[in-house]
């Protein structure tokens, strides 16, 4: 009887195992189309031209590999420059603007118009004052240098005479010297006085002395007398901005690359600059701050000051980076890879991956320039 049990427990599990050779279940059935699976999805697509087209491949390339840190930072334009009246004598009288707000000025560049009033009787009595001075100079100097060349001569002779002369020359001389500067000094400022007026005499415009965007505009109504050096107006150098992040960054260096981005709406300007000023204490002291500062040199004039501006800092910078699009690029237990084309046929190639940006993956291991990558 119990043999009998044995044989029928041994031709069930026959059975089975049978029916489960022939017939797999649903579940055996999925996982087996699942591994099936993807791989050999990407090999037809290399081999059949019906399904190509549904999928991509990338060369392996070399290039410059950046990835930016991204902040809305400060920008401070705090280096203005003020338009006033150069023109320090004279009755200075306005008569119009001849620029506006947000005209960009050179220097010599008109500001505004002017009509100059100036004191005929103080020039004819400058031109007398000179002419007097100048001939009252030369009459002492005449009669000193008749006098020193005297007592250089009894000098020559000798004697208790010759030290005598050779004293009151030195005496003299000291004097001659000190009041022919004192009296050159008055008459040079009597000659830049009437120069001032001759020249107020022709001026019509006050210009400026320096290149910039106007700002700013002081009011004035036509007649109105604006005294010299009077403050007329504000430009601003957008070159001579401070683009700050205030606080700093801890990662940031002298000299690290930074790109400015401006969108308006309308166009998209963009500048290449360095930091100049951070928190790293490796520093001297004139370059660490509370702020990390960037420098764009002359390349922010097209920028409107008016927006916003986007920073852009460069956290990793290198030259001759293998690169693949990040699309590129997959993951599994076993670490980062791609899979490369050789020869129609997919490879799967284990990388070592640098660091990524918005578009681009850095290979520093595994691949190799001109290899071919799909992208899934």
């Amino acid at each position: 009887m119990l043999k009998t049990k044995k044989r029928l427990t041994a031709l069930f599990l026959a059975v089975v195992l049978v029916l489960a050779a022939v017939v797999p279940s649903s579940e055996s059935a999925v996982c087996a189309e699942e591994s099936g699976s993807y791989d050999d999805l990407y090999i037809e697509a290399l081999t059949n031209p019906a399904e190509k087209s549904l999928y991509k491949t990338e060369t392996v390339r070399k290039g410059t590999f950046s990835i930016y840190y991204t902040t809305m930072p400060r920008v401070d334009y705090d280096d203005y420059l003020y338009l006033y009246n150069t023109i320090p004598v004279g009755d200075v009288q306005f008569v119009r603007y001849m620029t506006m707000r947000g005209a960009w000025l050179e220097v010599g560049d008109p500001v505004c118009e002017i009509d100059v009033k100036v004191d005929e009787a103080r020039i004819a009595e400058l031109e007398g004052d000179i002419q007097k001075e100048e001939d009252m100079l030369s009459t002492y100097a005449y009669t000193c240098e008749e006098l020193l060349d005297k007592y250089d001569r009894l000098y020559q002779k000798g004697g208790s005479e010759g030290e005598l002369a050779k004293l009151l020359y030195d005496r003299l001389k000291l004097e001659y010297d000190q009041e022919v500067k004192n009296r050159r000094e008055l008459i040079d400022g009597l000659q830049s006085e009437y120069d001032g007026l001759r020249m107020a005499q022709v001026q019509t415009q006050i210009t400026a002395t320096a290149s910039g965007y106007v700002s700013y505009l002081d009011s004035f109504m036509k007649g109105m007398t604006i005294e010299p050096y009077r403050f007329i107006g504000v430009m601003f150098r957008p070159d001579a901005a401070k683009i700050k992040i205030e606080g700093g960054s801890d990662y940031l260096r002298f000299g690290l690359g930074a790109k400015l981005v401006q969108n308006d709406g309308k166009v998209t300007r963009e500048a290449d600059g360095m930091v100049v000023s951070s928190l790293d204490a490796s520093l001297p002291p004139s370059l660490i701050g509370k702020a990390s500062i960037f420098s764009f040199g002359n390349k922010l004039i097209e920028f409107n000051p008016q927006k916003d501006v986007v920073l852009k800092v460069e956290r990793v910078h290198m030259e001759n980076a293998l690169m693949v699009p990040n699309k590129a690029v997959y993951n599994d237990s076993h670490g980062d890879y791609v899979l490369v084309n050789v020869n129609g046929q997919k490879t799967r190639k284990y990388v070592v991956v640098g660091g990524s940006n918005n578009d681009d993956t850095w290979i520093i291991y595994g691949i190799e320039e001109g290899d071919s990558v799909i992208i899934k």
